[in-house]
Formats: structure tokens, C-alpha cells, sequence
């Protein structure tokens, strides 16, 4: 039984609503925002006692303000306590996999709550939400969009930061929730009849003005309205006559702190000693930590506990012991003495606790308890900094403001912090921050460490010209360590191939993998080998580029550690590909991707995705091309990852051209051209080649060619477009020869042969130089020889092209019909348009499916799957497709056939498919 919620009514309605929704089958989010103490805890466990009463499982948590110090312990939190309990979850039970191996705990939750919800309709709460861990944070970033489709609810409660406790994950979270356009309940303040109500509740009686007016001196927040009356209460200030409660007396608390305090000194002496202790702690607590903190032994504490539970303390779902609100903890903890406060820090600090909130208590403690912080987390930075980066540099940051500023020691902690907010992806802060390390004579090790960081979280936000500035500047020192400079090298060759200086980068790729192997740092040594993969593929030397991709793969199997998280095979398939060894190609994408999977290295998604959707679009598959492109951008962008999105924007842009989505294409040349002003820089071949075909779709030949100037001069050395997509000779072709430029067309020509005479062995290579040659010389002979060998490679799209124009050369009906039947199975309609349009006639549809005709052959076989009751984990397993890109298939289908609930898509499969489920 649960107190009524006075002067909610509307908002209960509405989460009624939700729930109901939810029990029905259906996924989302919802947000209930406000100010400290306005009650959205209390409807919140409204909301849980709702949702049990329609058989819905809650998984409810409070955050804490020191859970940013303990990776994933917000979520699994909650899912540890979830009534009832769900078999799913009985791996988190007596144990804390968040501590142990935050990062595979991340992989498997997703797996345990597709299972839970496949049992039961599941809500989550999260309560004080501006305090998740980063890593909670990003695990729902990732898990609202991936469990659309199931009926998992997300109910998050929040308040808006205030100025002083900076931009934590879960104020992050809730403006990406808000941009993505979640449902928002806003509490404000309660009217004055509403209060009367409260009042009534809070004192068992009814009440006159006078207790009525002094309520409303608490401006409608009922938490300080709850509080003051029951001080008033417990000083006798507020009396109960013949059934009517009434304030007596002039001397009232004036604040919320005052009546706290007013409250507390009601208490026996040691149950107040018991309160101002724990108050140190701003997350649960158990028994033993309490009588560490007072003193007492434990068995002593059970009456002091009695004594303050209810209007301090509460039982907390873990099984320890909380506040009723932190507001309460923070008045508390406001009336300890400095010294007391300082001295309660230190023996918290001696707890078992997570590091960073160890380090907190040091960090309070006073100056040399800063110190001790300071060197618990430049100790464990390297772990830190791949699960609570942003925790951890914040620690630091308060950490230098501590500091003496004649600290010797203070420019290596500058760059620890640095290198901190850099893998936080805060680089306007490592910037400015770094500036003043690097003004303050650093030693040449600890400078180039920091310069390494900027570098790499300049590389990850694509700023390559400022991330190679970084790295010469590093380089120039003397005296740095050979695995410092081998992962300068390594990632200096990745930007500087990015910004079209080949030789350079794969000398750098070279020396990384020289410097690498001789000073034990095989992760730079693959890194580097990686770049000279990328060098050796973008100036068409295909047969370099797999030697040394494979190179890279075997260094890093052999190597593990650190040389397995750069994921070689991630270059190893995109040189199979160029190859035309799809099917090897896909294996070792497939492999990859696994191998990413489990050691949580969220990084490298993006350009799994990037790379699979180069082997789709190479076979001719350019709706579910689309929808992997789409996934990876998702991904990209979840991670500010903006250097990874520019390869994959312009895929979409080519794609959405084929399929005479135009409108499409300029909406993905506008994010383009938003990440360029930003300072992104992208390879010609990913996005200025995109651009122009996209003019050229419009009719706009002529600036399609000025757009291409530097590429037709720059073609012979850097060839990387011929290799990724062999049609793309001949188009460069035909849009210089239309616009009256021999010299061009004549030059792409050239640069094909070229590099097919380079790759005898690439049969790819040897048709993109037949087929461009061909459309150059009008001669359907050399044509026809394109299309047979583009046949033998199985590329599609390049043997209909080739068909297609010596069918224009008089080849005959029979080269536009195959043509035809190839781009309509694609699904390029804009060449199926033009194709029918010089045949003179429409095509003959293709039979109906029986099943689901409203969706693509591969969003039928994701539906098919969910029909059987498999969960999208395990379609991901059985199609060979990424879990984002089953996400993505699910949001499409359930917009075709305008449904909500996976329960519904189950029942159309069964309804429509029959036996095809079983």
C-alpha cells in the first residue's frame, strides 16, 4: 500500500497509459523531469506499483551522485533487484561483474534483458538519472534503440544540472534522450490545494490556515513541505486539538536545512553521530561500513538504526542502507565541521569501495589526502579511461585545483588529465588544458604521452591535420621511449592518409612497425601495419595492401593484449574486398566482428559496419547496404566518432543516388558538409566522388566535372576509387567526355589500365580498364569483355552498367533485359528507370511474395525469425548481420506494417507465413 501522490492525478493518467501500453507488448522510453524534491521519486513508485499490478517486472534503482565512479553499477543495479525475478538476470545475483569486467558485463546485459522481456513485459527505473556512470549511460544509448522492439520500458527521473556539478553521462544522456524526442513528464510545482492535501496526509489530521500558510512558505515543493511539518511536529510546534492540526509558537525553522537539523536534534546522541557519519557516503551502504565509520561494532547499531529509519534512512533494494533523499544527506552532511568532515573521508576512503569514489573521499580528505587521490588514479588511469574516462579526469580536475601550483609533480598530472578528457572525447578542455602543461617544461616522456592523446582524440573526432601537428610535434623531442614513438608513427600514418600524403604516412606505417617490434609495443606495430594497408590501397597497390593487412592480422594473434584491440582483420576484409574475395572477405568480417564483440571495443563498430556495407554494395545488395550504412552512422555518432561517419555518409549518399532517392542524398551531403565545417576531413574517394554523382543524378553534369578537377589529376597515383567500385572508371568517362574533356576522360582511362597492369591478378582491375576504355572508344566488343568479367567476379551493378551501354552501342534487347533484371534486384530504380525507359516498354513485376509483400527480402527474413521467438541477438547470430542492423531492419518493418509491438509482427508472420515460422 502506497501513500497517495496529491496533485499528480494528470501525471499518473499518463504513465497509466504508458504502462498499460507496455503491458500490451510495447517498447520506449519515458522522462520525468523537475526540480530537487518536486516528487518525481514518488511517482516514480507510483509507477513501479502500476506496473506490478499489470504483471510487468520493475528493475528499480536510485542514482547515486558517486555511481560515475563505479562502472555499470547504475544498471545492473537495477536488473539485480528486478521483481520478479527474472532467470535472465541470475548471473549479476552475489556478485559485481561491473567491477570485475565492466565491458563484457556490458555485451551480456543486452542478451539477459532480450530473454527477460521475451518472459514477461519489463519496466526500468532509474531515479536521480543525472548520476549514471558513463558506462550505464552508453549501455543505454545503445539499449533503448536495440530493445524498441520488445517490451522494455525505460522510466527516467531527472532534475536539471546545477552550475557547480558540471556536465555528467546522465545529463548527456537525458539531451540525447530529449533530441530523439522521448516522452516528457515535467513536474512542477504543486497549487495551493494540493498542498492542503499534503498537509492533511502529513500530519493524519485535518489542518487549519495557520499550518496551510506555513506549508506554502515552501513555494509547492512538496519534499521541504513534508519535511518542515514533521519537525514542526516533533518540536511540538504543530498540535492536533479536537481532531485539527495548528501551528502554536513563533520560533519556526525557516529552510528545509533548518527543519533537517531540527529533526536530527531530536535524536539520541549516537543515533545523530550514526547520520552525520554515513552522510560522507553518497551511495548505499552496508551495516559493516556504518560501524566502521561510528565506532560501534554492528550488532550496536541495530537500535541507532531503528531509531533514524523511515525519516532518514531506508532499506535499499541492494540489501544495505540508504537516505530517504540525498537532499536529506546533503543538510546532514552540511552541519559536519571541516575537520570532522575531512577526518570521516579519510576512514571512508579505507572502505571497499570502487577506485574513483576511494579516490573522492581521498580527494575531500584535505591536501595530502589529494595527493593519495591523485596517485590512486594516475595508477589505474589506463583501466579507467576505458569504462569512466570522464569520472576519472573529473577527479583529476578537482585533484589540480587542490593542487600547490608550484607542485613539481603538477605538469605530469596535467597530462595524465589530459590524456583523460581526451579518451572522454571532452577536446576542447584537453586542449586548453593541455596548453598550460605544455607552457610548463614537461620531460620529454610525459610531453609526447600527452601530445600521444591529443593526437588520438583528435584522430577520433577527424581533425587529421591537427592530429598530425600534434604528433611531429612529439617526435621532435629527444629521449622518448621507442614504444612512445612507435604510437606517435601509428597514428600519424593513419592521419596522414587521410589527408592524401601517402608516402609519408606509409613511411610513418613502416616505422611504427620497425619502432613497435623492437620496443615491445605490438599494438602501435599492427596499428602502423594497418596504415600501410590503407596507403598501399589507396595508390592501387591491392596486392601490398592484403600482404600487409595479413601481416597485421597474424602480429596481432600472435601478439594479443593490446595488439588484438586494433582488430586487423577490419583491413584484412576491406583489402579482400578490392580483391573480389567476397566470400573470404565476409568470414573474416564476420570473425572480426566476434572477436570486437567480446573485448567490448565499441571503436571499431563503425567501420565494421563501413566495410560490410562495402562487401553488400559490391554484391549487389543495396537495401540492406543502406541499412548497415545507417547503423554504422548510428553507432559513429554515438561515439562522436566523426572521422568514421564521413566514409559511411558518403556509401549512403551512393547508395540513396542508385536507388533515385535524391532527396536522400542531399540530407546525408548536409551532415557531410556540417562535419566539414567542423574541421572533418574525409578521403576524396568516401565523399567528393559521392557528391559529384549526386550532381550528376540532378542533370548537373558540368559542376559534377569542376567538382572532380583535382581527382582526374590525381587519379594515377591514387587509384583507391577504381579498386572500391570498378564501374566508376567508366563514369568518370563519360561525365569528362560530356562535358567536353578528352584530356580527363582520356586520363581516366589510362589510370584503370594502370592499375590493372599493377594487379594482373585483380580480374575487377581488368574490367573497370575494358569497360572504361570501352565507353571511351564507343566500342561494344571491349564492352561485352567488361561485362563477362565483372560476371565472373559477381558484381552486379557493374556487369548491368557494362550491359547497358553496349546495349546503347546496338549490342541488342538481350544486354538491356539481363541489365534490367540485375538492377531491379538490387533495387537501383533510378537505372531501372532509365533501362525500361530505352527498352520502350515496363517491366514485368517480379511474382508477389506470399509473405509480407510490404518488405525487402531481408527485412522478411528478420521477421521470419522474430515469428519464431527468437530474440535480436540471436537473428543477428543466424543472418550474420551486426545487432544494430537488426535494430535498424525491426524500426523499418515495424513502420511498414504500422505496428508497435513485437507481439504484433509475431502474429502477422504467423498469420501470413504459417509453416515458414516453424
Amino acid at each position: 500500500m502506497i501513500r497517495r501522490l496529491v496533485g499528480r492525478e494528470a501525471e499518473v493518467e499518463s504513465l497509466t497509459r504508458v504502462l498499460d501500453d507496455t503491458a500490451a507488448g510495447a517498447g520506449g522510453c519515458h522522462v520525468v523531469t523537475g526540480a530537487p524534491g518536486i516528487g518525481k521519486s514518488a511517482l516514480l513508485h507510483v509507477a513501479g506499483h502500476l506496473a506490478a499490478e499489470r504483471g510487468i517486472a520493475v528493475a528499480a534503482r536510485e542514482a547515486f551522485r558517486l555511481d560515475q565512479a563505479a562502472p555499470l553499477v547504475t544498471l545492473t543495479g537495477a536488473l539485480r533487484e528486478c521483481r520478479p525475478g527474472a532467470s535472465a538476470f541470475a548471473w549479476l545475483a552475489g556478485q559485481e561483474p561491473e567491477r570485475a569486467d565492466p565491458l563484457r558485463a556490458l555485451q551480456r546485459l543486452r542478451a539477459s534483458l532480450e530473454e527477460a522481456a521475451g518472459e514477461r513485459p519489463l519496466l526500468i527505473v532509474i531515479d536521480d538519472a543525472q548520476w549514471m556512470d558513463e558506462l550505464s549511460a552508453l549501455a543505454v544509448r545503445e539499449l533503448i534503440p536495440g530493445l524498441a522492439s520488445s517490451p522494455v520500458r525505460w522510466l527516467f527521473a531527472h532534475r536539471p544540472p546545477s552550475p557547480d556539478e558540471g556536465d555528467t553521462p546522465g545529463h548527456q544522456l537525458m539531451r540525447w534522450l530529449r533530441r530523439d524526442g522521448v516522452q516528457r513528464t515535467h513536474l512542477g510545482l504543486l497549487d495551493e490545494k494540493a498542498i492542503a492535501e499534503l498537509s492533511v496526509d502529513v500530519v493524519g489530521a485535518e489542518v487549519d490556515n495557520t499550518v496551510v500558510a506555513l506549508a506554502a512558505s515552501c513555494l509547492g515543493n512538496p519534499l521541504r513541505t513534508e519535511q518542515l511539518l514533521k519537525a514542526l511536529l516533533v518540536t511540538g510546534q504543530l498540535v492536533v486539538a479536537d481532531g485539527v492540526g495548528s501551528v502554536v509558537g513563533d520560533d519556526l525553522p525557516s529552510s528545509f536545512v533548518d527543519s533537517v537539523r531540527e529533526n536530527v536534534d531530536t535524536l539520541s546522541e549516537q543515533a545523530r553521530w550514526l547520520l552525520r557519519s554515513v552522510s560522507v557516503l553518497a551511495r548505499p551502504f552496508s551495516f559493516d561500513e556504518a560501524a566502521r565509520l561510528t565506532g560501534h561494532k554492528p550488532a550496536e547499531l541495530f537500535p541507532l538504526i531503528d531509531e533514524v529509519m523511515a525519516d532518514f534512512l531506508i532499506d535499499d533494494v541492494s540489501g544495505g542502507l540508504a537516505f530517504a533523499h540525498d537532499l536529506v544527506r546533503q543538510a546532514i552532511y552540511n552541519t559536519l565541521p571541516r575537520m570532522l568532515r575531512e577526518q570521516l573521508h579519510r576512514e571512508a576512503a579505507t572502505l571497499d569501495r570502487p577506485a574513483l569514489e576511494v579516490a573522492e573521499h581521498q580527494l575531500r580528505s584535505g591536501r595530502s589526502g589529494a595527493a593519495d587521490a591523485v596517485h590512486m588514479v594516475r595508477s589505474m588511469a589506463r583501466e579507467i579511461a576505458r569504462v569512466a574516462p570522464g569520472a576519472a579526469a573529473d577527479v583529476m580536475l578537482r585533484a589540480l585545483d587542490a593542487a600547490n601550483p608550484g607542485d613539481p609533480g603538477r605538469p605530469g598530472l596535467i597530462a595524465d588529465t589530459v590524456n583523460l578528457l581526451a579518451a572522454a572525447a571532452r577536446l576542447e578542455e584537453a586542449r586548453e588544458l593541455g596548453g598550460e602543461a605544455l607552457g610548463a617544461g614537461l620531460d620529454a616522456e610525459t610531453e609526447a604521452l600527452l601530445l600521444l592523446g591529443l593526437a588520438e582524440a583528435c584522430k577520433h573526432g577527424g581533425l587529421n591535420e591537427m592530429t598530425v601537428r600534434y604528433c611531429d610535434q612529439a617526435l621532435r623531442q629527444e629521449g622518448i621511449s621507442l614504444a612512445v614513438q612507435a604510437l606517435l608513427h601509428a597514428v600519424r600514418a593513419h592521419a596522414l592518409c587521410y589527408l592524401g600524403r601517402l608516402a609519408e604516412a606509409d613511411e610513418s606505417g613502416a616505422r611504427a612497425d620497425g619502432l613497435g617490434r623492437r620496443g615491445g609495443e605490438y599494438g602501435a606495430a599492427v596499428f602502423g601495419l594497418a596504415g600501410r594497408s590503407l596507403v598501399a590501397h589507396a595508390q592501387g597497390r591491392l596486392g601490398d595492401s592484403l600482404a600487409h593487412a595479413r601481416a597485421a592480422t597474424e602480429l596481432a594473434d600472435e601478439a594479443g593484449g593490446d595488439a588484438a584491440q586494433r582488430h586487423p582483420r577490419i583491413w584484412l576484409g576491406a583489402a579482400l574486398i578490392v580483391l573480389d574475395e567476397f566470400d573470404e572477405a565476409e568470414q573474416v568480417i564476420r570473425a572480426g566482428r566476434r572477436e570486437s564483440d567480446r573485448s567490448g571495443s565499441s571503436w571499431a563498430e563503425p567501420l565494421w559496419h563501413h566495410f560490410q556495407t562495402s562487401l553488400l554494395y559490391a554484391r549487389g545488395r543495396l537495401e540492406e547496404a543502406a541499412v548497415e550504412a545507417e547503423s554504422g552512422l548510428t553507432v559513429a555518432e554515438r561515439h562522436n566518432a566523426h572521422a568514421l561517419a564521413m566514409p559511411l555518409l558518403g556509401m549512403l549518399m551512393r547508395i540513396a543516388v542508385l536507388r533515385g532517392d535524391l532527396a536522400a542524398a542531399q540530407e546525408h551531403l548536409d551532415h557531410v558538409r556540417r562535419l566539414a565545417e567542423g574541421g572533418v576531413t574525409a578521403v576524396p574517394e568516401d565523399v567528393l566522388w559521392a557528391e559529384a554523382l549526386l550532381m550528376d543524378a540532378r542533370g548537373d553534369t558540368p559542376a559534377a566535372f569542376a567538382l572532380l578537377g583535382d581527382f582526374y589529376r590525381t587519379l594515377p597515383e591514387r587509384p583507391a576509387l577504381l579498386a572500391n567500385d570498378p564501374a566508376a572508371a567508366a563514369e568518370l568517362v563519360r561525365i569528362a567526355r560530356d562535358t567536353g574533356h578528352p584530356a580527363e576522360a582520356g586520363a581516366a582511362v589510362r589510370a584503370a589500365e594502370r592499375l590493372a597492369a599493377n594487379n594482373p591478378g585483380s580480374r575487377s582491375a581488368a574490367a573497370a580498364a575494358a569497360y572504361a576504355g570501352g565507353v571511351l572508344a564507343r566500342d561494344p566488343g571491349r564492352l561485352a569483355a567488361a561485362a563477362e568479367r565483372f560476371r565472373e567476379v559477381g558484381r552486379p551493378l557493374a556487369l548491368a552498367a557494362a550491359l547497358e551501354d553496349a546495349a546503347v552501342l546496338g549490342r541488342g534487347r538481350g544486354h538491356y533485359e539481363e541489365a534490367l533484371s540485375l538492377v531491379t534486384a538490387a533495387g537501383a530504380d533510378r537505372a531501372r528507370r532509365r533501362v525500361e525507359d530505352r527498352l520502350g516498354t515496363e517491366a514485368v513485376p517480379e511474382p508477389a511474395a506470399t509473405c509480407l509483400p510490404q518488405l525487402t527480402p531481408a527485412e522478411r527474413k528478420v521477421a521470419l525469425e522474430v515469428g519464431k521467438g527468437s530474440t535480436n541477438i540471436t537473428i543477428a547470430e543466424t543472418l550474420y548481420i551486426s545487432r544494430h542492423t537488426v535494430d535498424a531492419h525491426l524500426r523499418n518493418i515495424f513502420a511498414k506494417l504500422g505496428i508497435r509491438r513485437r507481439v504484433e509482427l509475431a502474429t502477422l508472420v504467423v498469420q501470413e507465413c504459417g509453416a515458414r515460422t516453424t
